[in-house]
């Protein structure tokens, strides 16, 4: 089987945007309502979960006993929080290198996709200017399940036209690291943590991300 890049999925917070310590700040003020612990660690681990597992959590380590629509209400509240935190972003909280290499995949023809969990993407890639070089943008909310489940991934490529194994997806969270390398895609992971490393392409920093080293790790593997 010959396998060609024809199109990269991103996640979003964290690989495309600077914006995990908000997720923190925001999940840390309704930790605080509920009187319960959340670390920095565990917004970590909770990246890229869907909202609702991450309010099921939260509940469950304190001494409430909340209805699913109470439950939703927290976690709407997270997210009047951290609307509140990224209202004035802009291009530059993008992360180092991610506009530049976005700009080489259009010249390149790569079409390009965000599987990311958070609703607010598509707000922010507007205020970051490049909103139009995404083909697609899956919306979370049309998923059966969220990450680790691949659905997200394979949703991204469907709409793109674009067969499995010819799509790179990049994430920096376990979950979403999960989830693509359960499917046929060039997986690559970003960042210093331990669990990146089974990424098929492991870097530190946005930064390393470039076209050419791409191609040839993708052709190698």
């Amino acid at each position: 089987m010959t396998r060609e890049l024809e199109a990269v999925i991103f996640d979003f917070d964290g690989v495309i945007a600077d914006t995990v310590s908000y997720y923190y700040e925001s999940t840390k003020r309704i930790a605080e309502e509920l009187n319960v612990p959340f670390s920095k660690e565990d917004n970590l681990r909770f990246q890229g979960i869907p909202r609702a597992v991450l309010m099921d959590e939260l509940v469950s380590r304190s001494n409430l006993s909340l209805s699913e629509e109470e439950k939703c209400e927290l976690g709407n509240r997270k997210g009047d929080y951290y609307k509140e935190l990224i209202a004035d972003l802009n291009e530059e909280h993008m992360l180092p290198g991610v506009k530049a290499f976005l700009k080489e995949l259009n010249a390149a023809g790569i079409k390009m996709a965000i599987a990311s969990s958070s609703s607010n993407a598509p707000f922010l890639l507007e205020r970051f200017g490049v909103r139009d070089l995404f083909t697609c943008v899956v919306d979370p909310h049309g998923l059966k399940k969220g990450k680790p489940d691949p659905e997200i991934f394979l949703t991204a490529a469907d709409s793109l036209g674009v067969p499995y194994q010819n799509c790179a997806a990049v994430e920096d969270g376990e979950a979403g690291l999960c989830g693509i390398m359960q499917t046929p895609m060039f997986s690559i992971g970003v960042g210093e943590e331990a669990y990146l490393q089974k990424a098929d392409w492991h870097i530190k920093s946005t930064s390393e991300l470039q076209l050419n080293a791409l191609y040839k790790k993708f052709k190698n593997k």
